[in-house]
């Protein structure tokens, strides 16, 4: 496994930045945001697990897994409030993180309110592999140059596992889903630590690593498009009934949200669209690089690889 080469002397270059991305697929940026913050996010979120057992003070499992996917996490009391929970929500509305977006995408780029909180268990012979399967998130959102920030809310050595990528291969045509084999030449990762940041874009393959250790490994998912390209409604909009003198329902988690000074809603006027209506499509040309013949064959995988 390759190390993930760190952008942190282009964060201020947008050019830069961009040629990176087209090049590469991916920025990695060491303490892009601050670790001490970063880390007090990570630590409330396991002391919130921890209230509903998922985790002891140790960093451990506190009994049989809880879940192995974030819809079945859903299920927990306790997971449903870390993952509401405004230190969480908070991550995407820093100012460095959005800046640094806004630089790649356009100033009125923006995050998606459904944000993607990821608690993996250690693995253990047998267990199943859904999370480690190599995917490229085109298939979340159907939005072409949608980029996705991963970032470690605690320390996350080799033996736990992470996050990896497979540099330029987003110049590719779409492959199948498969677990990253061990062996795999030709991809990248890090030792993780809070602060850091993992941004890359739709079709870059990437792939969860196992967690061979003893924690649970806890991380987050935060995913960014501009404003002028049809945007998946599940992913913007809460449920329950409308608000009253509105149309439509509200902005997910904003009822929760709204009164924070950090908080800014989605831009008004977007356009929604089911995403599976999105995601079946194959993706239009990105804006920085050609995209491969191979993804007019672009069909979404049959099952969920997340």
């Amino acid at each position: 496994m390759d190390q993930l080469a760190d952008s942190s002397g282009l964060v201020d270059d947008a050019a830069g930045l961009r040629a990176r991305l087209a090049a590469d697929g991916y920025l990695f940026f060491r303490s892009l945001l601050p670790p001490a913050a970063m880390r007090a996010t990570g630590a409330a979120v396991a002391a919130q697990l921890g209230a509903g057992g998922w985790v002891g003070g140790d960093g451990a499992p506190a009994g049989p897994a809880r879940a192995v996917t974030v819809r079945e996490a859903l299920m927990d009391p306790a997971f449903r409030a870390a993952i509401s929970s405004a230190m969480f929500n908070q991550i995407p509305y820093r100012p460095r993180l959005r800046s640094l977006v806004r630089r790649i995408l356009g100033p009125t780029a923006f995050s998606y309110p459904a944000k993607v909180l990821r608690a993996v268990y250690p693995e253990r012979t047998g267990s199943r592999t859904r999370g480690r399967y190599v995917h490229c998130d085109y298939a979340v959102s159907g939005v072409q140059d949608m980029l996705t920030t991963w970032l470690p809310l605690m320390d996350i050595p080799l033996s736990l596992g992470g996050l990896a990528v497979r540099p330029g291969g987003h110049l590719d045509p779409p492959q199948r889903p498969r677990v990253l084999g061990s062996a795999e030449r030709d991809w990248a990762s890090a030792a993780y630590h809070p602060g850091d940041v993992l941004l890359f874009h739709c079709l870059t393959p990437h792939a969860a690593l196992p967690n061979t250790g003893t924690a649970l490994r806890l991380s987050g998912d935060f995913r960014w498009q501009r404003p002028d390209r049809p945007a998946p409604a599940e992913l913007i909009l809460g449920p329950g009934p409308a608000r009253p003198g509105a149309r439509g329902r509200r902005e997910m988690l904003s009822m929760l949200l709204e009164h924070q000074d950090w908080w800014e809603p989605v831009p008004a006027g977007l356009t929604l669209c089911p995403r599976a209506q999105l995601a079946v499509r194959p993706p239009g040309p990105a804006q920085w690089f050609t995209v491969h013949p191979g993804w007019q064959r672009w069909r979404p995988p049959l099952g969920a690889v997340h």
